[in-house]
């Protein structure tokens, strides 16, 4: 069967038009039990769950945590879930509540639930905070399916990461056909996985207790995404991401991707690699401190967690076909969101030190660490380089993540002071500029200082003699550098994502009547923030060919743009 996409026509919120009640003598049981007069000073008059919470303490469905608070963020515990469930089924059922004490305090709610339906099982943990997804599903059969009357067309698989035969599945459509539920965004996902908190657990109850609170919603399924829908759909998963040294001064800027709703997410190497402080900044403006899994230098990937929960995220997809519509969503330049198109043009490209997924979809420097979605708004890449004016681009397969450890996040200082680069693999007094001999093994034939002010520098040479498959050591280098935190942001110079002002060139010449390669480390005055690594020529399969087309032999840089 043909996969089909999540696309919204129309979603109408808290705010906007509700919908005739159904007549079911079991909603007139529910009367108000005790005035409001304001008592919670932590919910404004003017928030968006205000009436509901009115509407829920007047009914006695949901008291405050406190005479004069309702801590509308706090989140939910199955076991009250459970409670509100049985009393909601019992007044609808009977008129009333009548549940005699027990210990634990939820016992009897439990047993009732267990009893009438609403649980199938006892639950593992009552104690446990409760999921969007769960919430649905006991609400869903507090009351009998008639009295949840359809009014809103909700296609099956349209509610985005609701998947097929989840236990919850059922009751999430049943309760958005309903107008009880109508999704966390624009594209109506529920978020089944994030916690819910009080105050929405106030507004879904009392949904289902005031039908002219339901709200109207229509989703349907799609077969692709607009280059519109796409930046609707995808962008607020996709988010800004500032880089800082342990100073606290600013590094650079790029983008990173939400792929859990409770802040997994992933971005590439270059944009983490050797800094202290990473935060991020959603489309909503909202900024999100982040810690660190995990990262590979070799594969420019890294597996990051922000703080927070509730969080808009995107679904993966492990393979594209040449010839795919594929979107790149980013902040290029550091600037405003944006999206390009453009098509796959190699699925797995290995010039590289890890296969790449290349594309006309162009990307450019703050792009780093940004989505590559399919035309279904799936991530299957993390974009991460590009040539000279942003195109063919090159992402890395978001199956690389798989590659990562994930069990356990830690502050970036942290993550950064437990990975510093080995003293003894650099060279002496550039730390941390990595010693071409001892990461390849080709013995030092010479070195040399430039003194000179405009262009002064340290000078290691190696005999060419020395490297009969110099391609293989080129590559052992470039992962060095890499790991090291140097990158080819532009130009033929590698320069640090950590702020260390050294710049690095490779260049073939001749010294003392010998063939060499140069190794040139210059110091730099100020470290140029932000930028997207651009592919490296000697990468090429045909690397040697490309020597001699374009007589390399005794020009400046080995390391080139590809294509210039």
């Amino acid at each position: 069967m043909k996969r089909k996409l999540l696309s919204l026509l129309l979603c109408a919120v808290l705010a906007l038009g509700v919908l005739p009640a159904p007549a079911f003598a079991g909603y007139e049981n529910f009367t108000e039990q005790q005035p409001y007069t304001g008592l919670f000073a932590d919910v404004p008059p003017d928030a968006w769950y205000a009436e509901n919470v009115e509407l829920a303490y007047e009914y006695g469905l949901i008291n405050g945590v406190s005479q004069t608070s309702f801590a509308p963020d706090n989140s939910l515990t199955m076991a009250e879930a459970v409670k509100l469930a049985a009393c909601l089924h019992s007044i609808y059922q009977n008129g009333a509540t009548d549940f005699a004490a027990s210990s634990p305090w939820y016992t009897v709610y439990a047993a009732y639930a267990l009893e009438n339906g609403i649980l199938s099982a006892p639950l593992e943990s009552y104690e446990a905070a409760a999921t969007r997804g769960a919430f649905a599903d006991v609400l869903a059969k507090a009351f009998p399916e008639e009295a949840l009357e359809q009014v809103n067309s909700v296609e099956d698989g349209a509610i985005p990461d609701v998947p097929e035969g989840a236990y919850y599945a059922d009751a999430a459509y049943l309760l958005y056909r309903a107008g009880v539920l109508t999704g966390s965004d624009a594209s109506g996902r529920l978020l089944p996985d994030s916690t819910i908190k009080r105050s929405e657990a106030a507004a879904i109850v009392t949904r289902m207790v005031e039908p002219a609170l339901r709200q109207t919603v229509t989703l349907e399924v799609r077969e692709t995404l607009t280059a519109d829908e796409a930046i609707t759909y995808c962008m607020p998963a996709v988010f800004k991401l500032y880089s800082y040294d342990a100073k606290g001064s600013l590094l650079g800027m790029g983008s990173g991707v939400l792929i859990g709703p409770d802040g997994d997410a992933v971005t590439c190497g270059h944009v983490v690699n050797g800094v202290y402080r990473l935060v991020a900044e959603l489309t909503d403006g909202t900024r999100h401190e982040v810690s660190i899994y995990d990262l590979n230098a070799d594969m420019d990937i890294a597996h990051i967690q922000l703080e927070g929960s509730g969080l808009p995220y995107l679904q993966t997809a492990e393979t594209v076909q040449a010839g795919d519509t594929v979107y790149a969503l980013g902040y290029p330049g550091g600037g405003r969101a944006k999206l390009t198109q453009g098509t796959v043009i190699d699925p797995y490209n290995t010039d590289y030190t890890t296969p790449m997924i290349e594309s006309s979809a162009s990307v450019i420097s703050g792009n780093s660490g940004g989505a590559l979605v399919d035309s279904a708004g799936r991530l299957v890449g993390i974009t991460v380089s590009s040539q000279s004016g942003g195109k063919p681009s090159f992402s890395v397969p978001i199956t690389a993540l798989k590659e990562l450890d994930g069990s356990e996040a830690v502050s970036v200082a942290a993550y950064t002071d437990a990975h510093r680069p080995a003293a003894s693999r650099c060279y002496a007094g550039l730390y941390p500029v990595p010693d071409f001999g001892k990461v390849t093994g080709v013995p030092l034939f010479a070195w040399s200082r430039d003194r000179n002010p405009s262009f002064g520098g340290s000078y290691f040479y190696y005999k060419m003699s020395d490297m009969p498959d110099e391609q293989q050591k080129l590559l052992q280098y470039y992962a060095a550098l890499n790991e090291n935190t140097f990158y080819l942001f532009s130009g033929d110079a590698f320069t640090s994502s950590a702020g260390y002002l050294y710049s690095v060139q490779l260049y073939q010449t001749t010294y003392q009547g010998y063939d060499v390669l140069a190794v040139v480390v210059t110091g730099l005055h100020s470290n140029l923030i932000g930028g997207l690594p651009q592919t490296a020529g000697f990468f090429c399969r045909h690397l040697r060919r490309m020597w001699a087309d374009m007589n390399f032999l005794r020009q400046y840089c080995i390391i080139s743009q590809k294509g210039k």
